[in-house]
């Protein structure tokens, strides 16, 4: 099986046993595909740093430091506009990066509140090429009232970081090069399944795409109804 292998920010494998062929022509990933491509596992996506050995490196590092907790109650965890309006008043989105037009968006505005939270806004506006599924804020109201308020303890900023991080790729994929043979393999045996059986409709961890294809100048974003949740893998023994 061929596979590419681009172990960064989120520690992914997008796998496919058949990927020879499968991108569209406007899809953004490049020849690289035909063969493995390496990076470190502790490689953020502003720089490179080294690991001794990357296969054991955590996926997931995130220095412990004195963070403001976010008030459930300060969430906006309603749709203010209709999804089909989404980015529609920016005039040209190539120009902005990941971060900044999630910022602009009233829907997204959970999502961008958890990203300050985990400290992750800097890394989505760095340069270079990412996939970004983001939920919308009612995406996020489905999870419970629990959940959402154990993520926003200081104490499980990691938590927080590691399902944020489940929804960046750190290579730019367009909607149309998922196909039903392909994973998104992350640590600990963790995976994010793929399907395309409804129709035309790509859903990734349980979230369907709902807005594709937004180009920003580092990547693209794909705006999805849930939130991506990781698979245990029990066949290699992964715990969740």
């Amino acid at each position: 099986m061929k596979m590419i292998k681009a172990t960064s920010f989120a520690a992914v494998v997008l796998a496919s046993a058949v990927f020879y062929g499968c991108a569209s022509s406007n899809d953004k990933m490049d020849d690289t595909t035909a063969s493995d491509v390496n990076m470190s596992e502790t490689q953020t996506m502003a720089g490179d740093t080294e690991a001794d050995d990357a296969d054991d490196a955590d996926a997931v590092v995130v220095t412990e430091e004195v963070v403001a907790v976010t008030p459930i109650a300060a969430l906006s965890l309603e749709n203010t506009e209709e999804v089909g309006d989404m980015f529609k008043n920016i005039a040209d989105t190539k120009t902005q990066s990941l971060m900044d037009l999630a910022k602009q968006s009233p829907n997204l505005s959970t999502f961008v509140q958890l990203m300050e939270t985990a400290g992750l806004t800097d890394d989505l506006q760095a340069d270079g090429s990412y996939t970004l599924f983001a939920p919308t804020n009612e995406a996020f109201s489905k999870l419970s009232k629990e959940q959402l308020e154990t993520l926003l303890l200081p104490q499980n900023k990691n938590k927080l970081s590691e399902i944020l991080m489940a929804h960046i790729l750190p290579n730019e994929v367009a909607s149309t090069s998922f196909k039903e043979t392909q994973r998104i393999t992350l640590d600990n045996n963790r995976y994010i399944p793929i399907s395309t059986a409804t129709g035309n409709q790509v859903t990734i961890g349980g979230a369907h795409i709902i807005v594709p294809d937004v180009e920003a100048s580092n990547g693209v974003i794909h705006v999805v109804d849930n939130v991506i949740m990781a698979t245990n893998d029990s066949m290699n023994g992964g715990q969740r």
